[in-house]
């Protein structure tokens, strides 16, 4: 309230000191030229005139800018603004003849059209173009605040929506990811193998890489190659059979990287290759980056009767591609392609 009270008494207090600048303005122009006439008398005259230029100047201003130009009524506005402007010197010549020349002068008002034209000219200059600027100008200020305010809002939307998405794609991955893992890990103690103490220790490092570094919105991309190591590790000794070879190239110590994007990818290559193909499985990984680019590659083997089967993006790749949406907009490209006897994903990412 006391703001409002605040901007209110400062708002008339520029008008007022408008309008007493005005006609003093006016008082001084004719008095210097005309000397003769008391400048107390100019001074009645233009005091006179003020009410009726304050009518129609806020006319236009508070009524007729709004309500018609600024709400894009050009043609309206343009009519009832020539209007105003018409009948302004015939209201000025009302006050002239009945007030001004009696009473001020003492003297007969002698009418002339060069004297409205005029008239039209000074309210238009003087009085209407000033102020509908002032108030064009806070118009525009305004406007361009709600703008920023709304953008501001929408933007903070779409982050919090962002970030919403986020963990619920990153709760999605760490459950999908243990699954097959401990499925894999239960297959080997049922075998009793050597290597399921190494592989245990493997699983736990992998763990703690998603307990706190995935926390984290970037990793460092060499921890992200060492999550991958342990988790080929892991599906080597599962997979026997299966020929796993991951090729690494460029400057991979000094990047960062969202964590677990790329292993949905090498997870799928297991799950729908070495898994399905008996006969002779192999996975091909490359990762190589450049320049702030990383290219990554999987091409896995894939069994030949199951060629031209339409299957379903499962949720781990479908995560995927959202999270890259969401974390690399237009920043990458992703090509998944699928042969008679092969599976491939290339994934070209701008770090």
């Amino acid at each position: 309230m006391g703001q409002s009270r605040s901007i209110s008494t400062s708002t008339i207090l520029y008008h007022a000191l408008y309008w007493i600048m005005n006609v003093l303005f006016f008082t001084l122009m004719i008095w210097s030229r005309n000397s003769n006439t008391p400048f107390l008398s100019n001074l009645h005259e233009n005091a006179a005139f003020l009410p009726l230029g304050m009518l129609f100047t806020y006319f236009s201003v508070i009524y007729l800018l709004p309500n018609f130009f600024l709400k894009n009524r050009i043609t309206a506005y343009i009519i009832l603004q020539v209007a105003v402007l018409l009948a302004y010197p015939v209201c000025s010549n009302i006050v002239a003849t009945y007030y001004v020349a009696p009473v001020i002068h003492h003297t007969k008002a002698i009418y002339r059209p060069y004297n409205g034209f005029l008239s039209i000219i000074l309210i238009l200059v003087f009085d209407i173009v000033p102020l509908a600027g002032v108030k064009l100008l806070n118009q525009f200020r305004k406007d361009a605040l709600l703008r920023q305010k709304t953008e501001l809002e929408k933007t903070e939307a779409e982050l919090k929506l962002r970030e919403a998405e986020l963990k619920l794609l990153k709760g999605q991955i760490h459950p999908h990811f243990l699954l097959n893992t401990l499925n894999n890990l239960y297959a080997l103690s049922l075998e009793r193998s050597e290597k399921t103490p190494d592989l245990l220790m493997r699983l736990a490092d992998m763990l703690k890489y998603i307990i706190y570094d995935c926390n984290s919105e970037k990793v460092a991309l060499i921890k992200e190659i060492d999550f991958i190591n342990n988790f080929l590790e892991l599906q080597r000794v599962r997979y026997e059979a299966c020929q796993i070879s991951f090729m690494r190239d460029g400057d991979l110590h000094n990047q960062k990287i969202a964590p677990m994007i790329l292993h949905t990818f090498i997870d799928n290559s297991f799950k729908h290759g070495a898994e399905k193909d008996s006969v002779n499985p192999w996975i091909k990984i490359s990762m190589v980056s450049r320049n702030g680019i990383l290219i990554f590659t999987v091409i896995n083997s894939t069994r030949q009767n199951e060629v031209n089967i339409k299957k379903p993006k499962g949720i781990g790749i479908s995560n995927a591609i959202k999270r890259l949406e969401l974390i690399y907009p237009d920043r990458f490209d992703l090509s998944i392609n699928e042969s008679s006897d092969q599976y491939s994903v290339s994934l070209k990412l701008e770090l």
